[in-house]
């Protein structure tokens, strides 16, 4: 019985070409070329014996026999995104999902967009942590974990999800100090003690020797970014993670000095060639929301410039 049926794709090509009477916009629909499917749709004919399209200028119009032929296409075609649903829907329904998450990502970025991923999933249950340790997924819960690094994670599958796009900034009221970069020296450096080479890495990119003694350590970017807002000194931590307080204006950048730190964001599944489908579908999710995020190129540019924003 199968061998009698035609290409899936020629009949996607004509189902589309006929709703739309037009090459152009199925060829747009199905992400491919108007030559795509003008060759599916001439191919379908050839299977079929009959013209299924009577071409005029600029138009296009169905056969007798198309107009019938459309009706059940359709119809057969549904009946496939239904039975496909249904089972996809089945292996989602009743699960746990583990997601383990840097506490950076978790409190101002992540947890307020998880209900969109919820109400795309309604049936998939989350179980939400947070943590920066070193993930062994053979003795880990966690179905799939979110870690930054400096190498590529060399225990898990991974995929890259940014790069870290790093800000300078500081409270407002300290911004009217800061007048040219040598001023940085004047302030405190809030400092992230988990990552103290941040500081002289940036001072390296930008061309500025260090040379104030005052710092204070933090353990996390929250912890910076609440203490930078309160005006106890000047930080640097990752845009995303702080586009609230920029646009509300409690953090300003005084200057623009557009650093991209050593280290990467990364999704971490355990290793094995079956990926759960909930996982497949938070890291589609996860991708698509970084997106704006996301870039192939990390260059470090060193131009400077006064930005109070």
């Amino acid at each position: 019985m199968h061998s009698s049926l035609p290409p899936l794709n020629s009949l996607l090509a004509f189902e589309s070409a006929a709703r739309h009477l037009s090459f152009s916009k199925a060829a747009d629909e199905l992400f491919v070329t108007h030559g795509a499917i003008s060759k599916q749709v001439k191919g379908l004919e050839g299977y079929l014996g009959v013209p299924l399209f009577i071409r005029q200028h600029r138009k296009l119009r169905l056969t007798d026999d198309a107009q019938r032929y459309l009706i059940q296409i359709q119809s057969a075609l549904q009946t496939i995104h239904h039975a496909t649903d249904e089972i996809t829907s089945q292996q989602m329904r009743a699960q746990t999902l583990s997601i383990n998450v840097l506490p950076s990502l978790t409190i101002n970025w992540l947890i307020p967009r998880m209900e969109e991923f919820k109400q795309r999933h309604p049936h998939l249950y989350v179980d939400l942590s947070i943590g920066d340790f070193a993930v062994d997924f053979d003795k880990s819960r966690c179905d799939i974990a979110i870690r930054s690094a400096q190498q590529e994670p060399s225990t898990a599958n991974f995929v890259k999800l940014m790069d870290e796009d790093l800000c300078l900034v500081c409270a407002p009221q300290l911004a009217k100090e800061l007048n040219q970069l040598e001023d940085i020296n004047k302030m405190t450096l809030l400092q992230h003690t988990t990552r103290p080479e941040l500081w002289p890495y940036w001072s390296k990119q930008v061309g500025l020797t260090l040379t104030t003694d005052k710092k204070f350590g933090m353990e996390h970017f929250y912890m910076l970014s609440q203490a930078a807002s309160s005006g106890m000194g000047v930080a640097l931590i990752p845009r995303f993670f702080i586009e609230e307080q920029l646009a509300n204006g409690s953090l300003v950048i005084p200057f623009d000095t557009g650093f991209t730190s050593p280290y990467v964001y990364y999704v971490l599944t355990p290793k094995s060639s079956n990926l759960p489908l909930k996982a497949q579908a938070f890291i589609d999710w996860v991708l698509e929301i970084f997106s704006p995020y996301r870039t192939e190129e990390s260059g470090l540019g060193l131009k400077i410039k006064k930005r109070l924003n």
